[in-house]
């Protein structure tokens, strides 16, 4: 997946300022310490209720968090307010973002903007993650930014053509603090510079002395894929944690298959009561269906890092099975030469995941002859091409990343490359060589977005040799009509939806 359009895809519904802990010289004033917060008012605020501290504790922080903030309204000033009042009071206005940029100048160790209505019925998710019960009714397409009536509902605007729903009506504020700085005169500081008429609601909890680090990777469980059998795991994870997983995954398809025969119905014979649909048939017809329950787990390590795919995504998931079954597939062909590599390609490689699951795979030689397998990943984020490097050694397979060679990049991608290449830790980086940039590939798999999907189509084709098989994802259910039009024709044929998860489907076909 290329990292810069991923990214997008996340669900996350946290938009964060993480910044270095400085004072900066605002316009109208500068604060540096609890000091100085106490000179901008003297009027009395409401005591908090805090547990006391020790004062040598200042490494101890407290979140404040600002409530239910919506869109600022401008009230009708008075004719005899001059328009450079008018202006000071346009820009003060209490709204997430400049009272996010006034926490960090305050000394806040960092800020963090979110959905009030998170997790209610009022949520308008933040981006256009499928719903197999509603539309999205905060597409972009149907709401002019532009327009100030429209623009007046919203506490959050940020607009981008990939994501779709990213529109909050209410946000709160949250903001860490030292524990020496006094709650009520930042409080007071807040209602001051933003001539609040009463205090802004808020709340303050102590955020708990914990590891961070570790809490995180505890909650963070192996992942393992139902039909083909990868799991996926972080140096964190211990040999026994991978092994429960494989162990829960197994015990719960064994509910599925028996949930699934004894609800099916019975039928007599006579004396015999069979059970409709009996799933240990061993007939021609479940041979395939019975290898792939006799699959080995096939173990995938990731480095947690900055490039997108830890195989959590559903589009992940069913690029996943496809490569699994068409790789072990084309791994037990015969072919005319027996020293000819399967070539592989990862469209969009992000950290490497799919690629690395291609090349992971290995088969029984003893059942007959077996191809190599030469995995490719093309990636266009150069510390995504790092990470993959890294991951692809730390599972000892064979997988060599590469930048994308310059010709098959509009301009937006070609920038992005340019200004990598620019860091000096990107020198050794390179594009597509000659003998890999052609139609060679046997199968490619590219996990990006719809639009750019289609966009790549011709790049696609240009790699995938005649009879080759494509796997796509990336693509919502409503989109797949468009993503199978961009490359059925000329290029391709037997293009289809193959795969749905969630809202997501997986779109494959042939290579004319």
């Amino acid at each position: 997946m290329i990292s810069l359009v991923l990214a997008l895809m996340c669900t996350s519904h946290v938009f964060a300022f993480q910044f270095q802990t400085t004072i900066h010289q605002h316009q109208h004033h500068t604060l540096s310490s609890s000091s100085s917060l106490k000179t901008i008012s003297k009027e009395s605020t409401e005591l908090i209720d805090v547990e006391d501290e020790e004062e040598d504790d200042s490494w101890v922080l407290r979140q404040i968090t600002f409530l239910g903030l919506t869109a600022p309204k401008e009230e009708e000033a008075s004719d005899d307010t001059s328009s450079s009042d008018k202006d000071i009071e346009s820009k003060n206005a209490l709204d997430a973002r400049n009272l996010s940029e006034f926490l960090m100048e305050i000394g806040a160790c960092s800020v963090s903007i979110t959905d009030s209505d998170l997790d209610t019925e009022n949520e308008e998710a933040i981006f256009d993650e499928p719903s197999l019960s509603s539309t999205c009714t905060n597409d972009l397409s149907d709401i002019q930014l532009d327009d100030d009536e429209n623009n007046e509902q919203w506490a959050m605007i940020i607009p981008d053509y990939a994501a779709g729903r990213n529109l909050w009506k209410r946000c709160d504020v949250s903001a860490h603090f030292p524990q020496s700085l006094d709650v009520p005169t930042i409080i007071d500081a807040v209602r001051y510079t933003f001539h609040c008429p009463t205090n802004p609601r808020y709340k303050v909890d102590n955020v708990p002395d914990l590891d961070w680090i570790q809490h995180v990777q505890e909650s963070w469980e192996p992942i393992v894929t139902k039909s083909s059998k990868y799991v996926l795991r972080f140096p964190w994870h211990t040999d026994q944690k991978v092994m429960k997983a494989c162990q829960d995954m197994e015990m719960m398809k064994m509910k599925e298959l028996q949930q699934a025969q004894f609800s099916s119905g019975v039928k007599r014979e006579g004396a015999v009561v069979h059970f409709d649909g009996d799933f240990y048939d061993d007939s021609d017809g479940n041979s395939n269906e019975q290898a792939k329950k006799n699959r080995e787990y096939v173990q995938i390590e990731l480095e947690g890092g900055i490039a997108f795919g830890t195989g959590e995504h559903p589009t992940t998931r069913l690029c996943l099975d496809w490569i699994r079954d068409k790789v072990e597939e084309q791994l037990d062909t015969s072919s005319e030469n027996n020293d000819d590599n399967l070539n592989f390609l990862d469209y969009g490689a992000g950290s490497g995941i799919l690629g690395i699951a291609a090349a992971a795979l290995v088969r029984d030689k003893s059942k007959g002859a077996s191809r190599k397998i030469r995995t490719v990943g093309v990636e266009i984020d150069a510390d995504a091409i790092h990470i993959a490097n890294d991951n692809a050694k730390k599972n000892n397979v064979e997988m060599v990343n590469y930048l994308p060679d310059s010709d098959s990049l509009d301009a937006e991608a070609l920038s992005v490359v340019m200004r990598a290449m620019q860091r000096k830790r990107n020198q050794g980086l390179e594009t597509l060589p000659d003998e890999l940039n052609g139609q060679i590939y046997d199968l490619c798999a590219a996990n990006i977005l719809a639009a750019p999907l289609v966009n790549l189509a011709p790049t696609i084709a240009s790699l995938v040799k005649s009879g080759g098989e494509i796997g796509l994802s990336g693509v919502l259910a409503t989109q797949a009509d468009n993503v199978v039009k961009g490359y059925s024709g000329e290029l391709f044929e037997d293009v289809k939806v193959a795969g749905e998860d969630g809202g997501w489907v997986l779109i494959t076909g042939r290579r004319r």
